[in-house]
Formats: structure tokens, C-alpha cells, sequence
């Protein structure tokens, strides 16, 4: 069933859930594979005379059946002779696991990988990467007055992937790989997240998606992110001229700019509420808690209090990362720290 066609002659066809996208002579397959329940990664097929791979789901059972189901269906409905044995290249488009915890199946082994320089970190050393980031979590944690119940987070320290087991090439903003892709260095969402331009197809990875504002980090978190970094990086992303983007969840992206403008307003928004918010003292924890009550449709449920460990500590990031913008744009000033607790005000 052909659903698009624009002015750049990208022509998208679905069959039992793999999507194709045509651009000239250059095939995209678009497979939706299960991360964990109720969280789907699009990884993307390109067949341009070699195949290439961009972003790979959190690695399970469940995700390697439905990539072999895609590449089957891509075998038998749309008449392709390629496996995953025929995959050349891998593109990353950020340290997330779940865009690249499929590092660890074997079929996948020995390829070449291209990913950020900054983002490379997650596969030569998950472990240490994944503390120094609970690290931080935990101390963002404290200084927002909340007390982490250590035992109901989620351990994700375990990464079966040696650097040996694939060819890793470090890329940059400007970047030209494969078939002359084009790389984009889009920091915000993470450091080194990509979006890589493949003829008029761009692939977003999490910079842009159909319809969740993805996340935000705050750089006292992690450097070479934080609102003001990512509002940079969306602009200029919205200003390529591209149309058709392929997000790395949710469903086609078909006006780039028009999807980043309305991310861009959204922020702006929730900027304006938390500066509403902050009227009187308060902290961290007391700002992520009053927002989410005003906003439960966010965090589907009803309140903070009611968010497993580890979603409680990606909203006190998503809010801290707004904080921090208010900050550095003099909206809002620290009132002072009580018991290592920081308070904050608005102007």
C-alpha cells in the first residue's frame, strides 16, 4: 500500500508491518522491533548497493524474532535476497541501549559499526559508562530532596560485546560514510547523537520523534547536552530543507521542520509553567511533582509518587534539564541549599 510520495520522490510501501521507503535507486526498510513490552525501536535496513543497518533495539529474545521476521518479510513480500549475514555497515545514531544492545548478537558480530566519538564510550566500556551515569542520577537525586530506594532500580550493568567484536569508526558533525551519507552531530537528546542524511531521507534517531518530546538531560548531569544544547541542535536540524524523517520510535516523521518547531513551542511551554511554578521556593522534587500533577498524560499516571524507581529519576532529569536553562537565562536563581537540598525561585 503506497502512503507518500513527495517532491523528493520518496515513495513508502507497508507489508505486514515492514515499511519500505523508495528514494531512487536506494531501498529503506523500516523494521519494528521490541525493546521490552510496550517499547518498539524502529531499526532501519538501506540496500544502496551494500547493506547498512541504522540503530539497533535492546537486545532479547523477543527483539532477535522480530528482526529475523522483518528481514523474512523483506525476503518474501518485497523480493529482496539479503539476510543478516549481508549486513556491511551498522549506524548508531546514539549510546542508548535501546539503539544499539543488539551489539550483542552473534549474527550481527564482525561488522563495521560507525558511531559518534563521543558515544563510542558505550560499547569499548559499558560498565563504566553505565555507573558514572547512575552515579550522577543518584546524585541529582539527593540534591533534589528525593531518597532513591536503591533496590528498586533496575541493574543494567551487563554488556556481552568485546571492542574486538566489531570494526568501530568514530565519526563527527560533516562526516561523509558508506555511500557518501551525510552525518549530522545533533548533541542534546545525548552528547553525540547523530541524524544521518541518506539522499532526501533523514534518519532522526531520538533527536525528533512523531509524538513524544524526547528527552532532556541537564549538562550538570552529563556533558555536552542540556536544553539550550538540544534547542540549538533542533534548529538546525529543521533547517536542512529535509521533509521525510525516520525516527528511531513512533511512527514517520513527514515535515521535519514543522515536527521541530512544534517540539521547540512545546518546551517554551513547559518553560513558562515551571517559571509559574516557582513562584515561591521550592525544590527539584517539589517542582517535578507539582508539573506532573498538572501534566499526569506525560508520565501515564496519576502522580509522581506513583512512577516506578527508575521513571522517577528520568522526570527529576527531564525537569532538572528545564531548570537549568531558566538558570542560565537568569528566570529563575538558587535560593540557597538546606541539608544538600538546592532551592530554587523564580525572578
Amino acid at each position: 500500500m503506497t502512503r507518500f510520495q513527495a517532491e523528493s520522490d520518496v515513495i513508502e510501501t507497508r507489508v505486514e508491518g515492514v515499511t519500505r521507503y523508495v528514494v531512487g535507486n536506494i531501498r529503506i526498510y523500516q523494521i519494528r522491533v521490541e525493546s521490552f513490552p510496550d517499547h518498539v525501536t524502529n531499526m532501519y535496513l538501506i540496500l544502496d548497493g551494500e547493506a547498512t543497518l541504522v540503530d539497533l533495539a535492546f537486545d532479547g529474545e523477543k527483539a532477535r524474532t522480530d528482526l529475523e521476521k522483518g528481514f523474512a518479510i523483506i525476503g518474501k513480500d518485497f523480493k529482496e535476497s539479503v539476510g543478516i549475514e549481508d549486513v556491511r555497515n551498522i549506524v548508531i545514531t546514539h549510546g542508548h541501549r535501546d539503539h544499539f544492545g543488539m551489539l550483542e548478537y552473534g549474527k550481527l558480530k564482525g561488522k563495521r559499526v560507525y558511531v559518534h566519538q563521543l558515544e563510542s564510550g558505550v560499547i569499548e566500556d559499558y560498565p563504566r559508562q553505565y555507573f558514572d551515569w547512575r552515579g550522577k542520577l543518584l546524585r541529582m537525586a539527593r540534591e533534589a530532596g528525593y531518597n532513591v530506594r536503591v533496590e528498586g532500580l533496575r541493574l543494567d550493568d551487563e554488556f556481552l560485546v568485546q571492542p574486538t567484536d566489531y570494526e568501530i569508526v568514530k565519526v563527527g558533525d560533516g562526516h561523509k560514510i558508506v555511500n557518501g551519507y551525510v552525518v549530522y552531530h545533533t548533541p542534546g537528546h545525548s552528547p553525540g547523537h547523530i541524524c544521518l542524511k541518506v539522499g532526501s531521507v533523514l534518519f532522526l534517531g531520538d533527536h525528533i520523534l512523531s509524538f513524544t518530546t524526547p528527552h532532556q538531560v541537564p549538562q550538570s548531569n552529563w556533558g555536552g547536552v542540556g536544553l539550550e544544547t538540544y534547542l540549538s541542535s533542533l534548529r538546525k536540524v529543521a533547517n536542512l530543507g529535509m521533509e521525510l524523517g525516520l525516527p528511531g520510535h513512533e511512527e514517520t516523521v513527514y515535515s521535519v521542520k514543522a515536527r521541530a518547531e512544534e517540539i521547540e513551542a512545546f518546551h517554551y511551554q513547559r518553560l513558562e509553567e515551571l517559571i509559574e511554578l516557582c513562584q515561591e521556593e521550592k525544590s527539584l522534587l517539589q517542582l517535578t511533582d507539582e508539573y506532573y500533577q498538572r501534566h499526569p498524560e506525560f508520565i501515564q499516571t496519576l502522580c509522581f509518587e506513583e512512577l516506578m524507581e527508575d521513571e522517577k529519576l528520568y522526570a527529576l532529569e527531564e525537569i532538572k534539564a528545564h531548570v537549568e536553562y531558566l538558570l542560565e537565562n537568569n528566570r529563575v536563581v538558587v535560593t540557597g541549599i538546606e541539608n544538600g537540598v538546592t532551592k530554587y525561585r523564580s525572578r
